[in-house]
């Protein structure tokens, strides 16, 4: 994709630090729809949050616009009205948060879409959530735990995270050898984490004085610019480099890559793999859970948005046009009629979306080809393709005789790898599957002797296999229930007769096309499969229309939480004055090197 920036200098930049922003905590982060339940009927039965303004009292100017309530847009928002920027977030559907969103139904609390977190219950953090929630004063209530669970053709386990019990789970699983390669492997990826750990996303800006916000850190600059172009290469690299032979370390690498980032390691970044490694196999380290789901998130950067009270959050609140007036975007126009002047705009819909928005005889060549080069999924004319989709299912169970506690035996969370040797490897069609049992670390997810369940593939599900079809016809349906039994198979790896405890009324069973109607991702995708290597990249936020920005996960850095929040957080940095970025970075509170 053609990424356009004001200066080499800035592109390198964002190119060399912004890597290192895809975190752990974007494991598992999918984006995943409101669900169906087995008849076929889909709703949101979630209340919209008492402090979610409506759309009847929506103002006639803002500072800043910003389309779309997910994670990005939440973000950016949130830090610009931080920085006492009017901002008003309009949001089509009844509830914020997009692909984080959630909802209940029968008593049951429903996570759309991330699994795992990392980096949030500390105090000191370079997780770029965390460091916005730092900046704003506005947080979740963290549970912590350390176990996550594996079913893999050679067996299942549940370690703890961290090298305490991974070396008996590799000695089991791949013998001796398995054990001195890993351990060779940390030893070479150490210096590489800790570049990639050196810097916060949060100091990247678009314009020239992103020098001055670097500079603030110059000690991790210039240990991230000694690692630079390392960082920046495929990690499939350093694999050959230390002659990784063992199959078991080999898979598992291949797997926890394609987690991260959608990709195997052929495809994925250095940067991403050395941060992974080095938070998840650190002594001491453990995973992190927001008290009352993933909405807690959304909740909090909601809180941060309105905490001025010129800014606020709107639902039920359908875009139809962006604005445009010579050669700059000066509002948006709602489905109502209703417009909003803005002196910026910023969209978190996808770019497929967006583009249809915004009147292309209105804009410049250069603001054409912009827009075609992000929805070119034609590889031979340099684009880049989409992520395949989802199936999921969502599910309140009757407890009876099951653990109350997480465990080695019983674990809150797992991964089902059905066959190592699959034509397509970890990408193939699903042959990867992610379950999560939320009730067993937070009880408040479910009525007392209940617990609820989410599985899904992580995006491996073709969206040409649903395309077209009528939700409402009885090969819909069949398709569904297939998709629903393949499901339900991985959940019972752990959970004895887990279909048969289903509570009736609760299970939701959702698709492609579910994303694709429900959360406005066109082709239900996750979002855009960026080869590293290949000489693919994903654009800035700026764009060649003057005060339009883009953010979310088609936009640099890409997929997952930390991915999407560094996206709404270098937007906002780009618009405020370097005066007032510097002031927010006075309040990131990030590790301490020793």
């Amino acid at each position: 994709m053609v990424n356009k920036r004001p200066s080499a200098l800035i592109d390198q930049t964002m190119v060399l630090f912004g890597v290192q922003i895809a975190l752990i905590g974007s494991l598992v982060s999918t984006s995943q729809a409101f669900l169906s339940t087995n008849n076929g009927n889909l709703r949101n039965v979630a209340a919209t949050r008492h402090f979610v303004c409506g759309s009847d009292d929506i103002p006639d100017e803002a500072d800043v616009v910003v389309i779309g309530s997910g994670l990005a847009g939440l973000s950016c928002a949130a830090l610009l009205s931080h920085c006492d920027k009017k901002v008003v977030v309009l949001e089509s559907h009844d509830t914020p948060g997009g692909a984080a969103h959630s909802w209940t139904r029968r008593g049951f609390h429903f996570e759309s879409g991330p699994s795992l977190y990392s980096g949030f219950s500390t105090d000191r953090s370079p997780n770029p959530l965390k460091n916005i929630f730092q900046i704003t004063g506005e947080d979740c209530e963290w549970i912590t735990y350390d176990r996550w669970g594996t079913v893999l053709p050679s067996g299942k386990f549940a370690a703890k995270i961290g090298p305490e019990e991974f070396d008996d789970v590799l000695l089991e699983h791949g013998g001796p050898e398995a054990v001195m390669e890993f351990k060779a492997l940390m030893d070479r990826m150490k210096p590489l984490s800790d570049a990639a750990q050196a810097l916060t996303s949060l100091a990247l800006r678009e314009d020239p004085a992103v020098i001055v916000t670097l500079l603030k850190y110059p000690r991790e600059l210039f240990a991230t610019l000694a690692q630079g172009q390392t960082l920046n290469e495929p990690f499939s690299n350093i694999m050959e480099e230390m002659q990784i032979q063992n199959k078991f370390v080999k898979n598992w690498l291949d797997m926890l890559c394609f987690l991260l980032q959608g990709l195997p390691a052929a495809g994925t970044m250095n940067a991403v793999i050395a941060y992974m490694l080095a938070d998840w196999y650190r002594p001491g380290v453990t995973l992190d859970f927001p008290k009352g789901g993933s909405g807690a998130i959304v909740e909090a950067l909601v809180r941060g948005v309105e905490k001025k009270p010129e800014s606020s959050v709107h639902v039920n609140s359908h875009v139809s046009q962006i604005l445009v007036q010579e050669g700059k975007a000066t509002g948006v126009q709602l489905e109502s009629g209703k417009v909003i002047q803005a002196s910026q705009v910023v969209s978190n819909a996808d770019p497929y979306i967006t583009s249809k928005l915004l009147d292309h005889s209105l804009h410049s060549d250069e603001m054409k080809q912009h827009l075609e080069s992000m929805v070119n999924t034609d590889k031979d004319t340099g684009g880049v393709e989409d992520l395949k989709s989802f199936i999921h299912i969502h599910a309140g169970i009757d407890a009876e005789g099951l653990p109350e506690e997480p465990s080695a035996d019983f674990p809150a969370q797992w991964a089902v790898v059905r066959d190592w040797d699959a034509p397509e490897g970890v990408e193939a069609p699903r042959n990867i599957v992610l379950c999560s049992m939320p009730s067993l670390i937070d009880k408040s997810l479910a009525p007392e002797g209940k617990h609820v369940l989410h599985a899904y593939v992580p995006a491996t599900e073709p969206y040409i296999e649903w395309a077209g079809m009528d939700r409402s016809s009885k090969e819909y349906k069949e398709k569904k229930e297939e998709a629903a039994t393949f499901l339900w198979s991985a959940i019972e790896e752990y959970v004895p007769n887990a279909r048969k405890r289903a509570v009736p009324g609760t299970v939701q069973i959702g698709t492609p096309l579910t994303h694709e109607r429900f959360l406005r991702r066109t082709r239900g995708t996750y979002g855009p499969r960026v080869e590293v290597g290949s000489g693919q990249s994903l654009p800035g936020h700026k764009t060649p229309l003057e005060n339009f920005y883009m953010v979310g996960d088609f936009t640099f850095p890409g997929i997952g939480v930390p991915a999407t929040a560094a996206s709404g957080a270098i937007a906002a940095n780009t618009i405020v004055s370097v005066f007032d970025h510097l002031a927010m970075l006075d309040k990131v509170r990030l590790p301490i090197k020793q």
